[in-house]
C-alpha cells in the first residue's frame, strides 16, 4: 500500500474558522506543555540487572502523556476540545508530513557512512530474512491461544500498511485473517514504539552487537525504528552517527523488498506452518485465500483512497499545507532542542547553523512530498509503492553526497529533538482508537509481543552473524 501524503479531509461538520484556529492553538499548546514536561524529566535510565539498563527517553514520556490525557473518559473541560475530533483527525493524517524532517535527517546521517554501509550491504540483505520471525515465533504462539484463522493476518508481519493490503486483496478485511491484521496494525500502532524503545537495551544487554540491532530497528515502521535507534544512541552515544545512520539504511532496504519478502517468504511459510501445526483440523488453500462475505464498508485505518488525479496531487493549496506543518514541525524541533538547552546546558547549543539545518530538512521534505508525487503517476510498482517517507530520506542522501555543507548544517540539529515532537503527535493521533483496544482480545495482544520479538531478535541474530563473518 502507497504511502503518499492524502489531501487533508474536510471535518464531518463544517466548522467556523475561528473554532478551528482555536482548536489548532489548543493542540500546540498540548504539545508544547507536553514537550517541557517530557524533556525536563529528560532521560532516565532504569537498571533491570546488573548488566541489563533501560533507558527512558523524553520520546516515551510525550507519547504516554498524550495517549493518557486522550483516554474518553478524562475527555472533560479544555481536553474535551484538545482532543476534539478535528484535533485527532488532524494528528493522524498528518503526522506523516510531521514526520519528514526526522526522514531527511536519516538521509543525511547515511551519507558520510554510505561506503561503509555499502562494504558491508549483503548483512543488511540478510538481516531481512529475520522478519521471518514474525511467523516463525508468533503463529506457533497464536495457534497455541486458539486464535486459528486469525492468526494468518495477526503473524504475517508487524500488522503496517504492506500487511494489510495483502491481507484486504487476499481475504477481505471482513474475514479472520482480516479482523486479525487490523488488531495487530492497531498494537503496533498504540504499542509498537513503546514496546521498541524498552525491548532493545534489553538485547544490548544481552551482549548483542550494537550495530546488530541497529540494522534490526529499520523493520518497516518509521516510528518503531525511531524509538528502537534512539533509545540505542542514548545508551551508546559514542555510536550514535553509526546507530542512525545503520537503521535508516536497513530501513530504506526495507521499505524497497519488504513486500517481496512478505509475499515470496512469509506467506508460504506461514501457509506450510499453519498447515503443519493445524494437522488437517484445518488447512489453507495453495492460494492462500478465503472466500468471505464482503465487506460493506472499510474498515481498515489505512483504508486506500481513490487513485488521486495529477490536477489534485499538485494543487497549490495542497502543498501550502504540507509546507505549512512542515514549518510547524521544525519549529518545534527548535523549541525542543532549546528546551534540552535550559535543562543540560551541555546538549547541541543552538547555533545559526542549526537553523540552515532545521531549513535544509524542510527543503528536502518538500522536495521528497513532490518526487513522491510524481512516482504515484509511474507504472513501475516498487517505484510507485515506495513510501514518501523513503523518497524523503533518499533526496536527504542525494543532497548530502552532493554538497557536504548539508551534513554539518543538519548535524547541528539534536537527533533526539525531532522524535519528542513526533511521539508527542502520534499520543494525540490513537487518542480515539483507545476505545477500540478494549475489544482486541487479550490473545491478540499475548501474539503481538512474541511478532515483536520474533521480527526484531530474528533480524538482529542474522545481522550478529553477517557482522561477524565480515569482521
Amino acid at each position: 500500500m502507497t504511502s503518499h501524503p492524502a489531501s487533508p479531509a474536510p471535518a464531518a461538520v463544517a466548522p467556523s474558522r475561528g473554532g478551528a484556529l482555536l482548536d489548532m492553538g489548543l493542540l500546540i499548546g498540548l504539545v508544547l506543555v507536553t514537550i517541557v514536561i517530557a524533556e525536563a524529566i529528560g532521560i532516565r535510565p532504569v537498571p533491570i540487572t546488573d548488566s541489563i539498563t533501560i533507558t527512558i527517553l523524553p520520546l516515551v514520556f510525550a507519547v504516554l502523556i498524550t495517549m493518557i490525557l486522550g483516554i474518553p473518559v478524562w475527555r472533560k473541560g479544555i481536553l474535551r476540545r484538545i482532543y476534539s475530533r478535528r484535533n485527532v483527525g488532524f494528528s493522524g493524517a498528518f503526522l506523516i508530513i510531521i514526520m519528514l524532517p526526522l526522514m531527511a535527517r536519516y538521509g543525511a546521517d547515511v551519507a558520510p557512512r554510505l561506503g561503509e554501509i555499502v562494504s558491508i550491504g549483503w548483512v543488511f540483505l540478510l538481516q531481512e530474512l529475520g522478519n521471518l520471525g514474525t511467523v516463525l515465533l508468533g503463529l506457533p504462539i497464536a495457534l497455541l491461544l486458539g486464535l486459528r484463522r486469525h492468526a494468518i493476518g495477526s503473524t504475517l508481519g508487524l500488522g503496517r500498511e504492506g500487511e494489510l493490503a495483502y491481507i484486504s486483496e487476499k481475504y477481505s478485511l471482513n474475514s479472520d485473517p482480516g479482523r486479525g491484521v487490523l488488531s495487530m496494525y492497531l498494537m503496533g500502532t498504540l504499542f509498537g514504539a513503546l514496546f521498541f524503545s524498552f525491548f532493545a537495551p534489553v538485547l544490548l544487554g544481552f551482549g548483542l552487537d550494537v550495530r546488530a540491532l541497529a540494522i534490526a530497528s529499520g523493520m518497516g515502521s518509521a516510528s518503531m525504528m525511531t524509538a528502537a535507534s534512539s533509545t540505542l544512541a542514548a545508551q551508546t552515544p559514542d555510536l550514535q552517527d553509526t546507530i542512525v545512520s545503520y537503521a535508516a539504511a536497513s530501513q530504506l532496504l526495507t521499505s524497497f523488498i519488504g513486500t517481496y519478502t512478505m509475499v515470496f517468504l512469509a506467506v508460504p511459510l506461514q501457509r506450510f506452518l499453519y498447515n503443519l501445526l493445524m494437522r488437517g483440523k484445518d488447512r489453507l488453500p495453495a492460494g492462500g485465500a478465503i472466500p468471505a462475505a464482503p465487506s460493506t464498508a472499510s474498515a481498515s485505518p489505512a483504508a486506500e483512497a481513490a487513485p488521486a488525479s495529477a490536477a489534485t496531487l499538485f494543487a497549490a493549496r495542497r502543498y501550502a499545507t504540507f509546507a505549512a506543518v512542515l514549518l510547524l514541525s521544525v519549529a518545534l524541533v527548535l523549541f525542543t532542542q532549546q528546551m534540552k538547552l535550559w535543562v543540560n546546558p551541555e546538549s547541541t547549543p543552538l547555533t545559526a547553523l542549526t537553523l540552515g539545518g532545521l531549513a535544509t530538512l524542510w527543503l528536502f521534505a518538500m522536495i521528497g512530498i513532490v518526487i513522491g508525487d510524481l512516482m504515484t503517476l509511474s507504472r513501475v510498482p516498487v517505484l510507485r509503492d515506495f513510501p514518501v517517507l523513503g523518497w524523503v530520506s533518499l533526496t536527504s542522501l542525494a543532497g548530502c553526497l552532493a554538497w557536504g555543507g548539508f551534513v554539518d548544517a543538519i548535524g547541528a540539529v539534536d537527533f533526539l529533538s525531532l522524535t519528542t515532537p513526533i511521539l508527542a503527535f502520534a499520543g494525540v493521533s490513537v487518542a480515539d482508537r483507545l476505545v477500540d483496544l478494549s475489544r482486541t482480545s487479550w490473545k491478540v495482544a499475548i501474539t503481538a509481543v512474541f511478532v515483536f520479538i520474533g521480527t526484531y531478535v530474528g533480524s538482529a541474530l542474522l545481522a550478529q552473524f553477517g557482522l561477524s563473518v565480515s569482521g
